[in-house]
């Protein structure tokens, strides 16, 4: 009888429960899709930061999956099973971003101009360098002092300052406090994908977003699959390279997910002291303590030491110069769900760069000769003809008209410096999504510090930010945002950012949709530790006055889409004007130097059949010195363009990537710019073309050879006057699966 009564009570039980539908909705690589809509009936909910959703009351029904960004989609759910939903990207490529607002949304909805390269891209590049990988994204130009990986490289974003570009790994920022950024080290394994954002963004990322945010997020693994997986490669080149590669991915108990990569790169080069030993390791960790809160754990460090052979285009030795970088990023995060459409963040990270350049070499000096030639106009010109032996000079009549004979020396001496930096961040973020939009605010803290020659600095930042993303209709997209940043050098300061996205037209006739984008902004970037505090007397001493410099910018774009979605163009129209630029006069750092920068900038994207990528980019730039410290000087005197942003550059590539092999082909120019080289007074860089080719081929389910070619064509130039390029490289190897 009690057993009966049991069975009973335990029947009433289970049929008073209220069946739920619960499901996890994945983007085509894996990731979860956070704030996705899903419909049925009545009812819609959002998914959470994890990507999983619950439909209360529902024991099954046929439901709408919509998130911009993504293809809409349906499915038959049921309370008996868990789904598990992946949505394919709309468009040729990918373009779902987090870095335009701090949450998941798309180039047109966050009114921005947006790029993003995947991991998927970068493995078929051959895991090239991050420095080559931004030089393909539109807007972006990079500079490189001297041949191949490890050489000093510097990023400018729509003609803006190599200082104004805050380049961050998982939302840890890796730039020098208020500084430049060491990209030459970047290397690209172990990367889910990376995200550009052109335009001022202190709004959202402080007072180091002047002109623009580059996001890099590293992989993670699957904490549904207890399988490791992962692949070796070992590459062999010219100039006795070698690289290697490690990865390994999986996970563990439906909670545990980890991503491990490690690198190696080594070359003796193509110079004398042209040497470069660089290896980098990153660890992604993440643990679900519970369907709604997730802990995450990010470990990214890299260790370089590089030779610095100096102006070898010159004919200039210097065998003993280096430099050894070593940099360590942690990046920890807590995301918490309140609900479907709450989530919460938790932060907090840690930066320390070492940087010690090593020079012991005794006095002494070389002589050097060159021929240039002197264009006259109201901007005179100074252009680099021919290297000369020192010991040979021509006469005066041996000298072709039109040409000036210029001989200068070179000097050698012992030079040696260590920078210490460090950067503690910890913040909150909260993400409001409803229908229709979504609201971002947060806090940020920073702790910056340094040993800079010999001088102790610190300072610290507080910001406040929020934004706002409001559909209107179907058509009209809006999106703004503001912060208050207090700082303990500077005080405080007040940035924001607008944009509104227009859909003009629908499905009419080749054209699939057509958007009209205006947007506006004023972004800063702080002076570094080394211009506020520096006390190297009586050569030079730090102001602690500085204001920081600031960019205001605006920019109206046309984004259309074409044949079903398989071509993507779109073209900008862009104008900066850059003030309080910070510049060494005489003895210390003054806010003194304004310029400008207009431009348009175009990008096509092309993806016909499913397995052919076509992408190309070209911008047109006109950059003006307005105010400087020094009015009169050929390079950077008043009228004339900033150095190293060419009015022409461009990039394109094919890429065909069938289910068995991949090929990859591309080529990159930049036409004439203002340069100096220090050396013979030549002031302009004729520009450069370089041409790339990369393959792979799946030979068996776990071996896959590889092979990439650097500057094709065996191009001579020099993207810094006096610095020579690396001529054609070859590497090649085989990468194996499991």
């Amino acid at each position: 009888m009690r057993t009966l009564i049991l069975l009973i009570l335990s029947l009433a039980a289970c049929a008073g429960e209220t069946p739920n539908i619960h499901g996890t909705i994945l983007d085509p690589s894996g990731w979860p899709v956070e704030g996705a809509r899903v419909t049925c009936g009545s009812q819609s909910v959002y998914s959470n930061a994890e990507g999983r959703f619950t439909l209360a009351g529902l024991d099954k029904c046929d439901a709408a999956i919509e998130k911009t960004g993504f293809q809409p989609q349906t499915a038959q759910l049921g309370a008996s099973t868990e789904a598990k939903i992946s949505l394919a990207v709309a468009g040729p490529v990918e373009t779902v971003v987090v870095s335009a607002t701090r949450t998941e949304t798309t180039p047109e909805q966050a009114a921005v101009a947006a790029s993003v390269i995947t991991g998927q891209r970068l493995e078929e590049l051959g895991f090239p360098m991050l420095s080559d990988v931004f030089r393909d994204i539109p807007g972006l130009q990079v500079s490189q002092y001297g041949p191949g990986p490890g050489a000093l490289a510097s990023l400018y974003t729509r003609g803006s300052e190599s200082t104004a570009t805050l380049v961050l790994v998982d939302g840890v920022p890796l730039n020098d406090p208020g500084g430049e950024l060491h990209l030459e080290h970047l290397t690209s394994e172990g990367i889910e994908r990376v995200e550009a954002v052109r335009g001022p963004q202190s709004a959202l990322f402080g007072a180091e977003a002047d002109a623009g945010v580059v996001q890099i997020f590293t992989k993670h693994g699957d904490a549904e699959d207890n399988m490791p997986h992962g692949f070796v490669s070992y590459e062999r080149g010219n100039f006795q390279t070698d690289h290697w590669i490690a990865n390994l991915t999986g996970g563990f108990d439906g909670r545990l997910d980890y991503a491990l990569s490690a690198s190696g790169y080594h070359t003796v080069g193509e110079f004398q002291n042209q040497y470069d030993r660089d290896n980098t390791g990153t660890v992604n960790i993440g643990y679900k303590l519970s369907n709604s809160t997730e802990l995450r754990g990010v470990l990214r460090v890299y260790d370089d030491h590089v030779g610095v052979p100096g102006q070898v285009a010159y004919g200039i030795d210097d065998p003993i110069p280096s430099e050894e970088t070593r940099n360590q990023t942690v990046s920890l995060s807590l995301d918490d769900s309140r609900g479907s459409n709450f989530r919460q963040r938790f932060t907090f990270g840690f930066n320390k760069l070492r940087d010690r350049y090593n020079d012991d070499e005794p006095y002494s000096m070389q002589p050097l000769a060159a021929l240039v030639r002197n264009v006259g106009g109201p901007v005179p010109e100074v252009y680099f003809v021919s290297l000369l032996n020192p010991l040979l000079l021509p006469t005066p009549n041996q000298i072709p008209p039109g040409l000036t004979l210029v001989t200068t020396d070179a000097y050698f001496g012992p030079s040696d410096s260590l920078n210490l930096t460090e950067r503690k961040i910890a913040g909150y973020q909260g993400t409001l999504s409803y229908r229709g939009g979504a609201l971002v605010f947060g806090y940020d803290y920073q702790d910056q510090s340094g040993y800079l020659s010999g001088t102790n600095a610190s300072r610290t930042n507080n910001g406040f930010f929020a934004n706002l993303q409001q559909s209107l209709g179907k058509r009209i997209y809006l999106s703004g945002g503001a912060r208050l940043e207090h700082s303990s050098a500077f005080g405080t300061i007040g940035t924001g950012r607008g944009g509104a996205s227009f859909l003009v037209l629908r499905e009419h006739g080749p054209l699939s949709s057509l958007f009209l984008r205006l947007t506006g902004g004023r972004g800063v970037t702080e002076p570094s530790l080394l211009e506020n505090y520096a006390q190297v007397l009586p050569y030079y001493f730090g102001n602690p006055n500085l204001r920081p410099a600031v960019t205001n910018s605006s920019e109206a774009a046309v984004v259309a889409e074409w044949f079903g979605r398989r071509i993507r163009t779109e073209v900008s129209g862009f104008r900066n004007s850059f003030h309080d630029l910070i510049a060494f006069v005489i003895d210390t750092w003054q806010n003194i130097e304004q310029s400008y920068a207009h431009g348009v900038e175009t990008s096509v994207q092309a993806r016909l059949p499913k397995d052919m990528l076509i992408m190309a980019t070209y911008m047109w730039l006109d950059t003006r010195i307005t105010s400087s410290a020094s009015p009169e000087s050929s390079t950077t005197g008043i009228g004339e363009e900033l150095v190293h942003r060419p009015r022409n550059s461009g990039s394109v590539s094919f890429a065909m990537t069938p289910r068995r092999w991949s090929f990859v082909v591309g080529g990159r120019f930049e036409g004439q710019f203002q340069d100096s080289d220090f050396t013979f007074g030549v002031t302009r860089n004729p520009g450069y073309q370089f041409v790339y080719a990369s393959a792979s081929y799946k030979a068996t389910k776990h071996v896959t050879p590889v092979l990439r070619v650097d500057n094709l064509l065996n191009a001579r130039y020099e993207e810094v006057l006096g610095y020579q390029a690396l001529s054609r490289s070859i590497i090649g190897g085989v990468r194996i699966g499991f």
